[in-house]
């Protein structure tokens, strides 16, 4: 992901998303130091985070059976990047770490729970993300993180937070949340596990 001068770089997760309703974070600790690990959290490919195809594919079978042609999952392309071309909009990417951590940061909004309307709204800039207060929608923000924590290991978290932009869309959001977040999390924690064996192996 190159740098972008309409990125945040001082944005963090809870300002991006200071009223969230839903939440996970997930964690793994690498035996490696964060200059090797930052490089394999930003590059890691779809094809390298085991989960990931089938699940993308589940999500575009509404699609698919009503005649559609479902988004195409490159394999040869960062996790990143997929989200991106999924439409999640890049808020931050630190390029290398700083003072022991660095992180991007990646959002949407969207009427996710929707069966054929899930596509999330395109924005031109991140900071139309953060301002967008449309009513019926849901956001989402999430964050990707290495910590060095002095010992020569990186602990390396994904975090994810997502807030209705009203009652209503919360309400339609919950049962959606229960549903999805297994799935979820599965695509986490292998892309943790993706990470570590890009690094260790």
């Amino acid at each position: 992901m190159a740098t972008d001068p309409e990125l945040l770089p001082n944005l963090e997760l809870t300002d991006a998303l200071p009223n969230a309703r839903f939440g996970e974070l997930h964690h793994r600790t690498i035996a490696a130091p964060i200059d090797e690990v930052w490089p394999a959290c930003l590059h890691v490919t779809t094809r390298e985070v085991r989960v990931v195809g089938p699940l993308f594919a589940v999500r575009g079978l509404p699609k698919k059976l009503r005649g559609g042609r479902p988004p195409e999952l490159a394999e040869d392309q960062s996790l990143l990047a997929a989200f991106q071309h999924e439409g999640f909009v890049l808020l931050r990417s630190d390029p290398e770490p700083v003072d022991g951590r660095a992180l991007v940061l990646f959002g949407a909004a969207g009427k996710f729970w929707s069966v054929t309307g899930n596509a999330p709204r395109r924005f031109d800039v991140p900071q139309d993300l953060l301002d967008f207060a449309e009513p019926d929608f849901a956001v989402t923000v999430a964050r990707l993180e290495a910590i060095d924590q002095g010992d020569g290991t990186t602990r390396v978290e994904t975090e994810t937070l997502i807030s209705g932009t009203d009652a209503a869309s919360t309400a339609k959001f919950a049962p959606y949340w229960a549903f999805i977040r297994l799935p979820s999390g599965l695509i986490r924690r292998s892309w943790l596990a993706a990470i570590d064996r890009r690094v260790t192996e």
